[in-house]
């Protein structure tokens, strides 16, 4: 089978950029399959005055796509609002350009597989219905609805688009009609688009998951002195949506000396500042960048309190994969993301104190976490492929 992968980040030695979990998924998903004999490529954005290139990377052909839009929204710079207006207003409403066209008419792909389209735009689904070519699109975030991707401001949960995400979003959701199978990779995301009324002509509406990170194996609980408390531990990106700062505060609720926390990721000293003065006396360790491997050997139990409604965080799939059992959130896909039977213990945010109560209750010698059952990505793909003939 051919496949043709769309994500707006594609990892590489050319363009090593990782935001969030879904180009790490993306990469699984197509090296998989390759290893299991299939041919795959990747389209991907780059800056607007790049040069469309071209690698190949553990049998994956990666097409870097220059975007036409007026900055590139990847850089961490931030934008005045009228240009951000601007960007988003194109975003929406951009034309697939001529290479990517060329591409669709040259390899010719059996399934287009889209996922993240910031930057790259979804008029590539028209012109992948114009040839023939059948659409999966996975839901990794909420870009579709929400041009900040997250259903989150304020700090508070979007109970319903507003009308600057309505007006913002209003082609892509109309375009969604044109997909035949539609996959959260979490059962709370894909309800919370087909609530909204998208994709509305897909055949398939389902979840499919996400792969662990490649070498994943459980490790042993570990080796404490006698006297120690547990280790909890927080990966990923250091930011309000993320409940950092609600994890922090709960730390100084815990009686004196009986955990540490560590917080994996990277922050500046303004914001360890203010999470330490969150935390009193209770310690945190700020371990900056470090693999995941090294991370999760020093921890005992790993904390996701997402505020948002995170689709499947990455971070839980891999503490699960690592035998590293989770307090997480009950917001998004977390809890699915813990797997069946959940290998970890799930929190309400709205509820005071509840967090401190999980933290309490903690234990890290669970049972090993099952497999689970998903309808894998291959498996979704020859059931739109097939079912169309």
């Amino acid at each position: 089978m051919r496949v043709l992968l769309v994500n707006s980040l594609y990892p590489t030695p050319l363009y090593p950029k990782i935001v969030g979990g879904a180009e790490k998924s993306v990469k699984n998903i197509a090296e998989a399959l390759v290893a299991a004999g299939h041919s795959v490529e990747v389209i991907r954005a780059a800056p607007p005055n790049a040069q469309m290139t071209c690698e190949e990377v553990n049998g994956v052909v990666i097409h870097s796509i220059p975007i036409r839009n007026i900055y590139w929204p990847f850089s961490g710079e931030s934008q005045n609002p009228l240009k951000r207006l601007a960007w988003h207003l194109l975003d929406d409403r951009m034309k697939a350009p001529k290479c990517v066209i060329d591409i669709l008419d040259r390899f010719r792909p059996d399934v287009l597989h889209t996922n993240n389209l910031t930057a790259l735009g979804t008029d590539i689904w028209k012109a992948a219905r114009d040839r023939g070519i059948r659409i999966v699109h996975t839901l990794r975030d909420y870009s579709l609805m929400c041009p900040r991707t997250m259903l989150f401001r304020n700090g508070k949960l979007c109970e319903k688009l507003c009308t600057n995400c309505a007006i913002l979003t209003a082609k892509r959701r109309t375009r969604t009609d044109m997909c035949d199978a539609v996959v959260g990779n979490s059962f709370a995301t894909l309800n919370l688009h087909l609530r909204e009324g998208l994709f509305r002509n897909a055949t398939v509406k389902t979840a499919i998951g996400s792969l662990p990170e490649a070498g994943a194996v459980p490790f042993p609980p570990r080796q404490k002195l006698q006297d120690e408390g547990l280790t909890f531990g927080y990966i990923g990106r250091v930011s309000e949506e993320k409940g950092v700062d609600m994890l922090a505060e709960a730390f100084g609720k815990l009686p004196a000396g009986s955990a540490r926390l560590k917080i994996a990721g990277e922050s500046s000293p303004e914001i360890q500042a203010r999470l330490q003065a969150a935390a009193g006396s209770a310690r945190i360790d700020f371990l900056g960048f470090i693999t995941p491997k090294s991370f999760y050997e020093q921890v005992d139990v790993v904390v996701a309190p997402s505020l948002w409604p995170e689709p499947l965080p990455r971070s839980i799939i891999d503490s699960v994969s690592y035998g590293r059992p989770v307090i997480t959130s009950n917001r998004g896909g977390n809890v699915e993301a813990l797997g069946e039977p959940p290998y970890g213990w799930a929190f309400d945010p709205a509820v005071e104190g509840d967090l401190v109560r999980k933290i309490k209750d903690a234990s890290p010698t669970l049972v090993q976490p099952s497999k689970g059952d998903r309808l894998s990505p291959l498996e979704l793909y020859e059931k739109v492929y097939h079912g169309a003939a």
